[in-house]
């Protein structure tokens, strides 16, 4: 074996030998063989290997991160801030930009005030936790086999890993059994499923193979996951498309009231993670009744101009492993994490054009994805009622199920923009869907280490509040593209139902598919 040493000359069975070790760049401590195993006419090769543990990047992980501390914040001194802070100019300005600097500069003061940024180091251990006295025990019986090369002390030390794990497996069954027998069964099942399921998907940073490289830099790792993701998409043409208007109605605007903007935020989910703009959401929910009003001057001043901030065009990307080989930029799909304040004027602007959409029957009802009045279960009941019906009357019925590649990705801007303007979709609210969708950035951020920007030519936001309805009014029409069977829409997923009359007929009914198609 090229550069790769053999180190045992004494024989190991009889006088053969059979048992190797190989090394390569180490030399070994010590190495010997010893008396034979009770089991086995071999005999044991015991040898010691030089590692530092104080060093070593397999069993801890360190990581610097900045964050901001809320467990102890003074929430009613932010309320104070934020009253005494000067906002006349910020309710003033006609200008969406001046506005903005405003509103981050007070903010951002008054978060420096209440939960100044600080830096702590993580260290991550990546082994099986052991409780105190097996570690205890452990030691010693380290102690007593380099002490005497007594071998039962490694089969002891077995043991004891042996009784760790089983220590941790009866934990896991205890958890199982409470979320089982606890009043809210289904809250606790899936809280204990997302517990064990995140280790094992949001690892540290991957280590990613590359034509036959294993690369471990983290900033070549998330420069690389950039270029993937960015490139995921089509680049946007500049021809004409004609559509033609569907609509009897129009939308032109949407209404932001005090009342909305508070559901809204309550809507959120109370966290410290943020995007970008480095506010996260626990700010708004517990910012007092002052933070509506001043959102409320924003999201007009967007919407009356036609223009989507441009500070939050840009998202952080995480990848997140789906299954394979971890070393496969094509086993991750990317997550969105977008401003919180961009989320809250998003699912109000989102509410709105949802009942439009549904008011004007303008969504097909073969679309059961992220609509209200709609969902998985709506879809599979309509699904297997048709099935049952039809194998009733003795029919046969075939099932095509459609897999539409990058499907989230691939949304043409320029296309989805003129389908909206079909469904009566109108300035000043048409022009602030184009500035939502044009000019994005995109940042992948692993751990603490963030990529180069990337622009964003194709797609909707996937991780935005407003990205899934617009991808339903971009994917809407493929419904009509089916004459003879009957389309099931969940989002991207897929299916037709064909169903054929007794056999005589089939072989009409197939040819005419065909033709069709």
């Amino acid at each position: 074996m090229h550069c790769w040493t053999q180190c045992v000359h004494t024989p190991t069975r009889h006088h053969n030998i059979l048992d190797l070790v190989f090394c390569h760049d180490v030399t070994p401590l010590s190495l010997q063989v010893s008396k034979e195993l009770e089991s086995s006419d071999h005999k044991m090769v015991l040898c010691a290997l030089p590692f530092d543990f104080r060093h070593s990047s397999i069993h801890k992980i360190q990581k610097t991160r900045q964050y901001r501390n809320y467990k102890n914040v003074d929430w009613n001194l932010l309320h104070t801030l934020l009253s005494c802070s000067d906002w006349e100019n910020f309710f003033l300005s006609s200008s969406l930009t001046d506005a903005l600097d405003i509103f981050y500069q007070i903010n951002n003061s008054c978060l420096d005030t209440i939960a100044p940024i600080k830096l702590s180091n993580i260290i991550k251990s990546n082994d099986l936790y052991i409780p105190l006295h097996y570690r205890k025990k452990l030691r010693r019986l380290q102690k007593s086999y380099h002490k005497s090369n007594d071998f039962s002390a490694l089969m002891e030390i077995t043991m004891t890993f042996n009784q760790v794990k089983e220590v941790h497996r009866l934990k896991a069954i205890n958890e199982e059994l409470s979320a089982m027998h606890s009043s809210s069964k289904v809250q606790n099942l899936v809280r204990l499923f997302n517990k064990r399921l995140k280790p094992s998907r949001n690892s540290d940073t991957p280590c990613i193979l590359r034509d036959g490289l294993m690369i471990t830099n983290h900033n070549i790792i998330t420069n690389l996951f950039s270029d993937f993701f960015a490139n995921r998409g089509i680049p946007q043409g500049d021809n004409e498309v004609d559509i033609i208007n569907s609509a009897t109605n129009h939308m032109e605007s949407v209404t932001f009231t005090y009342d909305n903007i508070c559901k809204s935020i309550n809507s959120l989910r109370t966290s410290s993670s943020y995007g970008v703009d480095g506010i996260a959401s626990i700010y708004f929910k517990l910012g007092g009744p002052n933070l509506p009003l001043i959102l409320l001057k924003l999201f007009d001043l967007s919407l009356t101009t036609g223009s989507y901030p441009n500070r939050w065009k840009t998202s952080y990307i995480c990848p997140r492993y789906k299954s394979g080989d971890r070393t496969n930029l094509h086993n991750y799909r990317p997550i969105n994490i977008t401003p919180v304040i961009s989320r809250i004027m998003e699912k109000i602007v989102c509410d709105q054009m949802s009942d439009y959409l549904l008011s004007e029957k303008l969504i097909f009802n073969s679309q059961h994805g992220f609509l209200k009045t709609r969902s998985c279960m709506t879809c599979h009941f309509e699904f297997f009622n048709l099935v049952f019906t039809k194998r009733s009357l003795g029919h046969l019925v075939l099932v095509l199920y459609l897999d539409i590649s990058k499907a989230f990705d691939m949304v043409n801007h320029k296309l989805l923009v003129g389908k909206l303007s079909s469904y009566g979709i109108r300035n000043p609210l048409l022009a602030w869907l184009n500035s939502f969708l044009s000019n994005r950035h995109q940042i992948v951020k692993i751990n603490s280490t963030l990529s180069k920007p990337e622009p964003v030519t194709s797609g909707v936001i996937q991780g935005s509040v407003l990205g899934p309805l617009l991808f339903i009014a971009y994917i809407n029409d493929i419904c009509k593209c089916f004459s003879m069977g009957r389309p099931f829409l969940y989002a991207d997923d897929l299916k037709i139902v064909y169903s054929f009359p007794p056999p005589s007929r089939i072989c009409t009914h197939i040819q005419w598919s065909h033709y069709r198609a």
